[in-house]
């Protein structure tokens, strides 16, 4: 088993026996560089499971990250904390390098020559990540997890309140009085409803006469 707090995630897969290699890490938040919206690490991260060696050019991941992550609302911009536990798998691939050959082609004028061309075979895919030499990172990979797990709308609690759009006051500590929260229920709706209690509408002066 492997285990340690570092900024680096580097395994030598050299080290890893063929029933599998049990490891524990403990991530620091400024080696993900997430950014504001992606959230912000409450201590470190924690990373453990298992690699496998598939085969002489692919190992693969299984296992889980855990921590605590600090969001803000969209709704009434407060900031919340909430854990993080998400399964982990990813795959591992060392590329394979472009092969060099000779290609005959023509020309007119001078005969038939020949140039390099190279062949790239198949490389790898956008879900897998690579090998280096006979080394694997896990960083880039644990780094993507978290920020597919962002919400596209972080909210501290699903019944958010939000801000009154007059005065900005958070109401969830409290009803102000002078405006209906910002939420995704018709908050124009309420609003003008607000307004109309405010400066109720005056009857015109002018009558419509009926016909004669």
């Amino acid at each position: 088993m492997v285990g340690c707090c570092d900024m680096s995630l580097t395994i030598n897969l050299l080290d890893v026996p063929p029933t599998g290699l049990q490891i524990h890490h403990e991530v620091e938040a400024s080696a993900l560089s997430l950014s504001h919206d992606e959230g912000t690490l409450i201590g470190n991260l924690s990373c453990h499971g298992n690699i496998f060696l598939i085969d002489e050019r692919t190992a693969y991941f299984q296992g889980e990250i855990s921590g605590r992550v600090s969001r803000t609302c969209v709704r009434c911009l407060a900031s919340f904390e909430e854990g993080l536990s998400l399964s982990c798998e990813v795959e591992f691939k060392k590329a394979v390098k472009a092969v060099n050959i000779i290609v005959p082609h023509r020309d007119k004028a001078k005969g038939v020559k020949g140039r390099d061309q190279s062949l790239d075979e198949p490389g790898i895919d956008e879900d897998v990540y690579p090998i280096t030499g006979n080394d694997i990172d896990l960083l880039p990979a644990i780094r993507e997890q978290l920020i597919l797990a962002t919400p596209l709308q972080s909210l501290c609690e699903e019944n958010c309140l939000g801000l009154c759009q007059v005065c900005g006051a958070n109401l969830n500590e409290g009803i102000c009085g002078c405006c209906t929260p910002v939420t995704d229920s018709a908050p124009v709706a309420n609003f003008q409803q607000t307004v109309s209690r405010k400066n109720p509408s005056r009857r015109s002066s002018v009558s419509v006469r009926r016909g004669s």
